[in-house]
């Protein structure tokens, strides 16, 4: 039997993270302290990070950026739903909301969670990361799967949303990291 962490990387042009880039630095007078899913209190112990959510889709800046993840995506289902014989999966795609996040040197999110740990979560299928930024000594940590990856700019990340993928960000003492990051959602035929 072939073992998996169905943990996949992709690759991103680097001008398309220098243009999420960019419109952080823009807006970053919007960006707000890092919260911890929907809980509202800041806890730099757990996240200490700068977050600009946005309603990536309407926003046809990012158009270039969401054509290369559906591809990407497009290839994940194949490996890991289709070539293993199944069929009939329900429709995906790509959330309304999507975030922005920049972490100072010494800044993270060590806090070990998931993305879908509570029923307002149910629909999301896969997690994405775009890593915007080189960060040495940064990346993201799966404990379950022993993996770390490292932040390299340009390396998309996708893999599921369970708790069979708890993972946490690893930090970097020296070095500012960036990420775009969102999820891919089951959707509604009606």
């Amino acid at each position: 039997m072939t073992e998996t962490t169905f943990i996949e990387t992709f690759r991103v042009d680097h001008a398309l993270c220098d243009r999420a880039i960019d419109f952080f630095e823009r807006n970053r007078h919007l960006a707000q302290p890092g919260r911890l899913g929907k809980d509202l209190r800041v806890d730099k112990s757990m996240k200490d990070s700068l977050d600009l959510g946005l309603p990536a889709r309407i926003y046809p800046y990012f158009d270039p950026f969401f054509l290369q993840l559906t591809q990407h995506v497009d290839t994940y289902v194949q490996k890991y739903y289709y070539d293993a014989g199944a069929s009939g999966m329900g429709p995906l795609g790509v959330a309304d909301v999507a975030n922005i996040q920049w972490y100072p040197a010494g800044g993270g999110y060590p806090a070990v969670h998931c993305e879908r740990d509570q029923l307002e979560f149910c629909n999301r299928a896969l997690v994405w990361m775009l890593y915007l930024t080189d960060t040495p000594g940064g990346g993201t940590a799966f404990p379950h799967q022993g993996l770390v990856t490292e932040c390299i700019k340009g390396d998309l990340l996708l893999w599921p949303s369970d708790m069979t993928h708890m993972h946490h960000g690893v930090v970097s003492d020296t070095h500012e990291k960036m990420i775009f990051t969102g999820w891919i959602n089951f959707v509604s035929q009606t």
